[in-house]
């Protein structure tokens, strides 16, 4: 058991690398959608206007700094799905497969979000977007919102990726071997 702790703790610096890398690759995707997202709103936010660094480093940038932290969450409550293995090297090898199932299902969810996005803009009332931050001089205002959207439904993704975290893992004990 000390051992499977161990790795426990050797997973929450992954989870925390995995959560950057994700970040860094949702908002190169996010950026395609609206550039004015990042121009206008996360640039402004997180401090990122300097215009001798290319806006695509400045996203993945935003991308990693708006997702690392999430790592620690997950790293915690998903690694410890990977207690309900047989072994610690069972454990290692489940957990190190979660977080690939972890990255593809909040990936899904994040498009999924972009896609409702796409829809429920087709005709925009300011009105039901009162809580968003909606700069008044957008080129593309559905676009904007579109990638709002995407990043909400990533947050969503990574909350709901922990249940399924706990089932891989549960499904991973069942279809291995009784040892290694």
């Amino acid at each position: 058991m000390i051992k499977k702790i161990g790795i426990l703790f050797l997973f929450v610096p992954a989870a925390v690398l995995a959560a950057g890398l994700f970040g860094m690759i949702h908002d190169q995707i996010s950026y395609s959608v609206s550039n004015e997202y990042f121009t206008k709103f996360k640039f402004v936010q997180f401090r990122l206007l300097d215009p001798n660094v290319p806006a695509r480093v400045r996203a993945a940038e935003v991308g990693f700094l708006a997702s690392w932290w999430m790592g620690v969450p997950l790293g915690f409550l998903c690694g410890s799905a990977g207690l309900v293995q047989r072994s610690s090297a069972f454990m290692w090898r489940a957990l190190m497969w979660s977080l690939l199932v972890i990255v593809i299902f909040t990936l899904t969810i994040a498009l999924v979000g972009l896609g409702i996005g796409w829809v429920r803009t087709e005709t925009i009332d300011l009105a039901g977007y009162r809580g968003w931050y909606t700069p008044h001089d957008l080129k593309d205002l559905r676009r904007f919102l579109c990638a709002g959207y995407m990043h909400n439904a990533a947050y969503l993704g990574g909350i709901l990726s922990i249940p399924v975290a706990w089932l891989f893992n549960f499904a991973f004990r069942l279809y291995t071997p009784k040892s290694i």
